[in-house]
């Protein structure tokens, strides 16, 4: 029996990667009834997608995303994704990033490191990496006000009606009222900055020079993504970066001593991981691969979280290997057109949270290894860590 015709999103859920090894050697194009799409998965025929925007549309009729959040960028090609992508990415540039935004990173991981001081046990999920994450995010956005809870519980309402695929109504009614409070919210943004203008993102929007301005729910559906996407990726990349260099000491000194020695480390992690498993895309004509007919409509999901282990790509694709030459070659930043506009405050996050962590606490350690979960999205829900309490380094004594 063919190994996709049945999988479901819960055969996937605790641990994709027997089945992404097995699609890409018996099925690397592959129809799944159970998801009702063509799973692509290797690393090959995943930037063959990617590249090729005119076979494989992003813009997919009644899609998850457009009936979780609206018509986000990443469901648009050609000039409708052009539009929308040049009003949001000018406080996301690189070089914007490291001006307005790395010194508040700095002193927020900071921060939130402090307040550990004195917990010689905690969650490195719920204590530093998401209400980092968060508030790196909302103050990016323009929404400086909105709590930690909030935006974990509009990401997991925006993360569950994205994977719903078995089409509970439970799952729409809470991705609804997540999509609200975040529209109104972002109206009230949009009417404070368009007075008085700012770095923001919300702020880019709402004075971008277009010949047809973004409306007030254009700019919510934009932010509605970046809480979707933009907010697990780097807390699900901090927490299992800060783990794997506890797990490994001397990784830890290296990374801790040398910039690009963390650099490395961050794009190893993102390979690893695939905080952002899959892009969903859909046939806009008919396309065969070998004895394989794709027709125009089907839906497909170019699995970027396989495509960065496959062996045919990165030798020994298992292992955290900082070192290994193909490193900047990984897919959990798509390519092309729609290369992810957060990749900047991303790395950004990760550069300046781990050493304020590492430098504040003596002796950090995992407490247990922590258990990954999830395909479309994957990361650890916790990471029980101690530490050994005697203040922030550095402190007077």
């Amino acid at each position: 029996m063919p190994i996709a015709r049945d999988l479901t999103s819960k055969d996937l859920y605790a641990n994709p990667y027997p089945v992404y090894r097995a699609l890409r050697d018996d099925e690397p194009w592959a129809w799944s009834d159970g998801l009702g799409m063509w799973l692509v998965s290797r690393y090959e025929d995943v930037v063959f997608v990617d590249e090729h925007p005119e076979i494989f549309t992003a813009h997919q009729e009644n899609s998850l995303a457009e009936r979780t959040m609206g018509l986000v960028m990443i469901r648009t090609d050609g000039d409708a994704h052009r539009r929308l992508r040049s009003a949001v990415d000018g406080p996301l540039k690189r070089r914007n990033v490291r001006q307005q935004w790395s010194a508040g990173l700095t002193s927020h991981a900071t921060e939130l490191a402090g307040r550990l001081a004195e917990k010689p046990e905690f969650d490195l999920v719920s204590d530093f990496a998401a209400p980092f994450a968060a508030q790196a995010l909302m103050r990016t956005a323009g929404l400086p006000d909105v709590t930690t809870g909030q935006v974990v519980e509009w990401s997991r309402a925006f993360i569950a009606g994205l994977a719903n695929h078995d089409d509970d109504p439970a799952v729409w009614e809470r991705a609804g009222r997540a999509r609200t409070e975040v529209g109104e919210l972002v109206r009230e943004a949009v009417a404070r900055v368009a007075a008085a203008p700012d770095h923001t993102v919300i702020s880019a929007m709402v004075h971008a020079e277009l010949a047809e301005p973004l409306t007030a729910e254009e700019i919510a559906t934009q932010v509605r993504l970046m809480i979707s996407g933009g907010f697990n990726e780097p807390w699900h990349a901090l927490a299992t970066l800060v783990w794997q260099l506890c797990e490994q000491p001397q990784l830890r000194d290296r990374v801790l001593a040398d910039s690009e020695a963390l650099d490395a480390a961050i794009e190893e992690t993102m390979r690893w991981l695939t905080p952002v498993g899959a892009f969903p895309r859909q046939l806009a004509v008919d396309h065969t691969v070998g004895d394989v007919t794709l027709r125009a409509g089907d839906k497909l999901l170019a699995l970027a979280a396989s495509a960065n282990r496959d062996d045919r790509k990165f030798a020994a694709p298992d292992a955290f290997d900082i070192d290994r030459p193909e490193l900047s070659d990984h897919l959990a930043f798509s390519l092309g057109a729609h290369y992810c506009l957060g990749t900047y405050l991303a790395r950004e996050q990760l550069r300046t949270a781990v050493p304020a962590l590492f430098n504040s606490l003596t002796g950090l350690r995992v407490s247990s290894t922590p258990t990954l979960v999830g395909w479309m999205f994957r990361g650890p829900e916790s990471v029980l860590m101690r530490h050994d309490a005697q203040g922030v380094k550095g402190a007077a004594q």
